[in-house]
């Protein structure tokens, strides 16, 4: 037998062996609930395409919605100094207006209204800490208050240092049919590098589909492929589903050439993905600090994509 060269070697990814080493020990994932759920809304359109997303996992899992509305301080650079009280009034004034209006959408569900002011990062990141939250869902469709958050480097704040998932509604998910849309994800889209921090999101990724009764589709990306790495990678992809995993149907697998974002977009749209599922490193260090999936790859999928992303730190 011929010796085998560094072209034919097993397909090694980063986090690999640690996650087969794992894998027999580990029973079928258990399914994901949440307690606390943090929702984030600036009163615009854009958050408001996020609600029924939150209302939805609420009632499924039984959680506590925190409905947050971060207060700026009242600055009006535009607007003279004599008319800033009246300015402030009618500020508040319209945020009680949507108050009542999100509490109408919020009846029979447990829930409190937040309303700090100063940073909108800062006071989420307290939120998250003082109310034990584990699931938080932002709206972004413009570049003002929430919308502004996934915008830049706070952004990469909240993929990377949020202490719970992130689930964000970017501007491309539709709003026509809000709730029906919300209520059952047909088709879960999970990728994956097979890294430490991208595997932390698996769980997730199959307890969703598992709840939903949904397809599963698990896709690996190569951008410079090596002879024998599909095949291999394709292999590595079918164990990252345990046996004894009940879905609905058997995950389809998919490894395709080429960038990450561009391969999870191409993979949304071909199967009509209503969810996609991605790891993120955790921030140690320099918050530039790159992997497979970095903060650029997190973003483009975010305001390109058609349906929801949670994202999961590892």
């Amino acid at each position: 037998m011929k010796p085998t060269s560094e072209y034919h070697k097993p397909f090694q990814s980063p986090g690999l062996a640690s996650w087969r080493h794992e894998e027999d020990h580990l029973p079928a994932p258990a399914h994901i609930t949440f307690k606390n759920i943090l929702f984030a809304t600036d009163f615009s359109s854009a958050t408001g395409v996020a609600l029924p997303y939150a209302v939805e996992i609420a009632r499924r899992s039984g959680a506590t919605i925190h409905a947050v509305h971060v207060v700026h301080p009242d600055i009006y650079p535009l607007v003279p100094p004599s008319e800033w009280p009246r300015t402030a009034q009618k500020e508040k004034e319209f945020r009680n207006e949507k108050r009542n209006q999100l509490e109408e959408e919020l009846q029979g569900l447990p829930h409190e209204f937040l309303f700090p002011e100063g940073d909108v990062w800062q006071n989420m990141a307290s939120i998250i800490e003082d109310k034990d939250i584990d699931l938080l869902i932002l709206g972004t469709h413009g570049h003002t208050g929430i919308g502004k958050i996934i915008m830049g480097s706070v952004a990469e704040k909240i993929f990377r240092q949020a202490a719970c998932p992130v689930l964000t509604v970017g501007p491309c998910v539709p709003s026509e049919e809000r709730y029906a849309v919300a209520a059952r994800f047909n088709c879960v889209l999970y990728a994956t590098d097979f890294s430490p921090e991208s595997l932390a999101a698996a769980p997730y990724a199959i307890s969703f589909a598992r709840e939903h009764s949904a397809q599963l589709v698990l896709l690996h990306a190569i951008e410079v492929a090596k002879q024998g790495e599909l095949d291999s990678a394709l292999q590595t992809l079918r164990e990252v589903v345990p046996l004894g995993t009940q879905l609905a149907t058997k995950a389809q697998c998919l490894v395709e050439r080429g960038a990450p974002a561009v391969a999870i977009l191409k993979a949304t749209a071909d199967h009509k993905t209503d969810l996609v599922v991605v790891g993120v490193r955790n921030a140690r260090g320099h918050i530039t600090t790159t992997t497979h999936f970095t903060h650029s790859v997190a973003y483009e999928v975010v305001v390109q994509v058609t349906c929801p992303v949670l994202t999961v730190r590892g």
